[in-house]
């Protein structure tokens, strides 16, 4: 292999490196949270990472915190009163709860109390399957969580958040290992072709 295609060639695997290497710090552990506050009540939706691998477990954190100086009750004419969602360009691609038990579900805050859902204080997991089952494709996905009733005033407490989902690092890698293989297969073209002209 002549001296020029071996420098065509480490620029290559250095640039996949590269690649590889600020993907990983994209993927690193941010925590992706974000706020509404409404009439002395902070409705809080959090996800464990604003990237994720394909195939990835999303996890989901919803708080409630009574801001105000005096108790706060919620009423819902079913349970559980929460909900997590996940949208892409406006379309509903998964929910936590499909379905609502009809029973009235009451809870109250005193002044700086919280509560999460779901209550066992654990994050809620998305396994990246739509609704049916199928996984979801690479792109930007919006996670909403909220307390739900359907209709009426508890409905403005879903919070978004953004999330993007990429290739995982193992099609990242293959992809970069097939680029070097098409560059190198095509200066040892090039040499041979080089070969044949010099002995015409």
């Amino acid at each position: 292999m002549s001296g020029a295609a071996n420098k065509s060639l480490k620029k290559v695997v250095c640039a996949v490196i590269v690649t590889l290497v600020l993907a990983g710090c994209a993927r690193a552990n941010f925590i992706n949270p974000n706020s509404v506050v409404e009439d002395g009540i902070e409705y809080y939706l959090q996800t464990d990472k604003s990237n994720y691998d394909l195939g990835e477990e999303v996890q989901m954190l919803y708080r409630v915190t009574n801001l105000g100086n005096e108790d706060a009750t919620f009423s819902f004419p079913h349970s559980p009163e929460w909900n997590f969602w996940v949208e892409r360009d406006g379309e509903d691609i998964w929910r936590a709860v499909n379905g609502w038990y009809m029973m009235i579900t009451v809870f109250t805050l005193s002044s700086g109390e919280s509560v999460e859902f779901p209550t066992d204080s654990q994050p809620y997991i998305w396994n990246m399957r739509d609704n049916g089952d199928n996984l979801v494709h690479v792109g930007e996905y919006n996670v909403i969580g909220g307390l739900y009733a359907g209709t009426g005033e508890y409905d403005s407490t879903r919070v978004s958040v953004s999330i993007e989902i990429v290739p995982e690092p193992t099609s990242i890698a293959l992809l970069g290992v097939g680029i070097v293989g098409i560059i190198f297969k095509k200066q040892r073209d090039k040499q041979k072709f080089s070969a044949r002209s010099e002995v015409k």
